[in-house]
C-alpha cells in the first residue's frame, strides 16, 4: 500500500483520496477512485471550495491520473461533504450518478432554511426554550462550500448495476435513513462495500427527523440489509477502512437499541418532552449545531418508539410530552 500526501493506493485498481472539510468534527471525506476500461470512476467528491479541488487534483495525480481521466462521478447521497463539488465536475463534462430519489431532496439541499424553519416549529412543539426556537427558525447563511444541487445524468434504482470495467461492477444498495437517497456500493467481484455515511467506524451518522415520518426505522432496516450481506472489507466516507462492515452494522444497531431503551426508561415514571430528554441522553454543554442535531435525533428515536406503541404522547399547553403507556395484565 503506497501513501501520498492526499492519496492511498488500496490495490486492485482502487485509490482513496482524503478531501479536507471546512467544519469541525470531521477532518476529511474519503473519496474513492476505481480504474476501469474507459477511465476512472470517482465515488464522492467533497465540498465546493479551493482546498477540496486542490486535494482532489493532487490525490488523482498521486494515483497516476487527472480529472480528465474521470469518466463517472457517483455520489453516495445528497449532503455537501459528498457532492458539494459535483456541480463543477458536471460542468466540466463528468456524468453524475445517484439514486433516483436524489431529485426529491434537491429543494432541501439548495435551501437549508426549509429544514431550519421546520426544526424551529418542532422545537416549539417539543419544549425547547424560546431563544433556541428563535435561533433555529431564523436560520443561517448557506455557506458557499455547499455548492448547488445538480440533477444526476443517471439515476439508479436499488439493485441496479454500474459497470466500471476492468473487473469492477458496482451494485447500488439503497440505504436510506441518514439521507433519503443514500446508496452503498458493492463491488461484485471483490465484495468490497463502499458504505458512504451508512456504516462508519467509531462514529454513527446523524439521523434527522422531519423529512420523513420514521427515519430511524428506515435506517435500522437499511443497516439490517448490510448486516445480512455478511460484508467484510468496507471503505467508508469518513475515518478509517473497516475490516468487517456487517459486524459494524450490527454494532450500530445495538447502539440505537440502547438509546431507545434509555428513552423508554426516562419516560417510564414521568412524562417528558423531547427537549428534556436531550438533556438526559446527551452530554452537557452542546454547541448550537450539536443542540439542533441532538433534538432532531431525539425526535427520531421517540417517534420510532411511538409508531411501535412503546411510548405515547400527550399535549399540554401546546407542547408534546412522551410517556410509557400502561400495559394491561392478562
Amino acid at each position: 500500500m503506497s501513501v501520498g500526501t492526499y492519496a492511498t493506493d488500496l490495490g486492485d485498481g482502487v485509490g482513496q483520496i482524503r478531501l479536507p472539510l471546512p467544519f469541525p468534527g470531521l477532518r476529511w471525506t474519503n473519496a474513492y477512485t476505481i480504474r476501469g476500461d474507459e477511465g476512472i470512476t470517482l465515488i464522492d467528491c467533497g465540498v465546493d471550495d479551493g482546498p477540496t479541488r486542490y486535494a482532489l487534483e493532487k490525490g488523482l495525480a498521486e494515483l497516476g491520473a487527472g480529472l480528465e481521466d474521470v469518466v463517472n462521478l457517483i455520489c453516495t447521497h445528497m449532503h455537501p461533504d459528498h457532492m458539494g463539488l459535483a456541480q463543477r465536475l458536471v460542468a466540466e463534462g463528468i456524468p453524475l450518478v445517484m439514486h433516483e430519489s436524489a431529485v426529491d431532496a434537491q429543494e432541501h439541499y439548495d435551501d437549508w432554511n426549509i429544514s431550519r424553519r421546520n426544526l424551529g416549529r418542532l422545537a416549539a412543539e417539543h419544549g425547547a426554550p424560546a431563544d433556541f426556537v428563535t435561533r433555529t427558525a431564523a436560520g443561517d447563511p448557506r455557506p458557499d462550500w455547499a455548492g448547488t444541487a445538480v440533477t444526476p445524468d443517471r439515476m439508479v434504482k436499488d439493485g441496479e448495476q454500474i459497470v466500471v470495467g476492468d473487473g469492477h461492477t458496482l451494485t447500488a444498495i439503497h440505504t436510506p435513513g441518514h439521507e433519503i437517497s443514500h446508496i452503498c456500493l458493492v463491488d461484485d467481484s471483490s465484495q468490497v462495500l463502499y458504505s458512504g455515511d451508512h456504516v462508519l467506524p467509531r462514529i454513527t451518522p446523524v439521523i434527522m427527523y422531519g423529512f420523513e415520518a420514521d427515519p430511524l426505522g428506515t435506517y435500522l432496516e437499511s443497516l439490517q440489509r448490510i448486516e445480512e450481506m455478511n460484508i467484510g472489507l468496507t471503505y467508508p466516507a469518513h475515518v478509517d477502512v473497516l475490516e468487517r462492515g456487517s459486524l459494524r452494522a450490527r454494532q450500530i444497531i445495538l447502539h440505537h437499541e440502547r438509546r431507545l431503551g434509555a428513552m423508554v426508561q426516562e419516560v417510564k415514571n414521568q412524562p417528558k418532552t423531547a427537549w428534556e430528554l436531550v438533556g438526559e441522553i446527551f452530554r452537557p454543554h452542546l454547541d448550537p449545531l450539536e443542540e439542533r442535531l441532538a433534538l432532531s435525533e431525539t425526535l427520531a428515536h421517540l417517534e420510532y418508539l411511538r409508531l411501535r406503541d412503546e411510548v405515547d404522547r400527550t399535549q399540554d399547553g401546546g407542547v408534546w410530552h412522551y410517556y410509557r403507556p400502561q400495559r394491561s395484565r392478562r
